[in-house]
């Protein structure tokens, strides 16, 4: 299939504008006019999804790298989730995950429908008359564009030095030689329909209290316990020892979590009925003094919880320590070199 067939009927060959973005971060708002002479980088993103904070070390790094030699990106950011609209939740996440270039907030998702676009991340590269040469959807071909934006720079000015192409990072197994990619649980979305154990007569947005038996646990479903709110949206946690349980097969699992009331709430994270292992632990795991594993739940994002040694089938658990925990999305990876 040619990569470029989709996005260069929608960009009709030609950067379309960003009109419609409800603000600006980083920038005052731009044109494809305004673009002209400079390699562009358009990356459609949402700074809770999974597969974009992956991708976002390598924009990070070619940014830093070519932007003083005529290299752009803009970020359109297209919200998912009803609290990746609000700009006070955008601006600190752009912050934090060390997003340093334009960014225009996509709510009415203008600009998405423009292009044409239908997932998060989607990347496409335009050379400096503003006409379209790559379209990557997803993950991935980072050492292929890498390439593409040096030609293109190198075509401008013929005398640039620019460093060699970027290695692919440790969690990029994906596209390095002898990778294994293992069949994965799909992205569950926590909502209404995703909890199996919906108490009877039970109404959404009503707290409710959930008993968990199930004997034969299905691979990709929400199972509650305790008092619970469903919302079209989450689960939220009520005051009480509640718990969320989930069969599922991957390496890599990430969480979008809520502080629905403002407060950081811990959440106690277990896998296989135990406290998760340091060499399974992801980024945003933390220990007490007695090595119990948990999540500070203090801002509405994603949240890195585990990172397996290697690919199989696992029990998580996760019991806030408090209401007003929203759980939102659990999603997945699982692509390694086996050792």
């Amino acid at each position: 299939m040619n990569p470029l067939a989709g996005a260069a009927s929608a960009a009709g060959d030609r950067i379309p504008s960003f009109d419609g973005g409800a603000a600006w971060i980083n920038s005052a708002p731009l044109t494809p006019e305004a673009l002209r002479g400079k390699v562009v980088l358009v990356d459609f993103w949402e700074y809770t999804c999974i597969n974009c904070l992956r991708t976002l070390p390598y924009l990070r790094e070619w940014y830093r790298r070519y932007h003083d030699h005529g290299f752009v990106i803009v970020g359109v950011h297209t919200p998912e989730f009803e609290f990746t609209h609000d700009p006070k939740n955008v601006e600190p996440a752009t912050k934090r995950l060390g997003v340093v270039w334009p960014v225009v907030l996509d709510n009415r998702m203008a600009i998405w429908k423009r292009y044409e676009n239908t997932v998060w991340p989607h990347e496409y590269l335009f050379d400096p008359t503003g006409r379209l040469v790559e379209s990557v959807l997803g993950e991935g071909a980072y050492q292929q564009t890498e390439a593409k934006i040096q030609a293109l720079l190198k075509a401008a000015n013929p005398g640039l030095t620019l460093p060699p192409v970027m290695p692919l990072l440790p969690q990029d197994s994906y596209d390095k030689p002898g990778a294994v990619c293992y069949p994965q649980t799909a992205e569950v979305l926590i909502e209404h329909g995703a909890v199996r154990n919906v108490p009877g007569g039970s109404a959404t947005g009503q707290d409710a209290n959930f008993a968990y038996e199930s004997s034969n646990p299905q691979d990709g479903a929400v199972y509650l316990q305790g008092y619970w709110r469903l919302t079209p949206g989450a689960a939220i946690s009520a005051e009480s020892d509640g718990h969320l349980w989930l069969r599922y097969h991957a390496i890599q699992l990430m969480a979008v979590l809520r502080p629905e009331e403002g407060r950081a709430v811990r959440v106690d994270v277990q896998q296989d009925g135990h406290p998760i292992s340091k060499a399974d632990a992801g980024t945003d795991l933390r220990y007490d003094a007695a090595q119990r594993s948990y999540v500070l739940v203090d801002q509405p994002r994603a949240y890195d919880l585990l990172m397996n040694a290697r690919f199989g089938n696992h029990t998580l658990e996760l019991s806030p320590k408090g209401g007003g925990v929203g759980v939102y999305d659990i999603a997945f990876e699982s692509c390694e070199i086996p050792k």
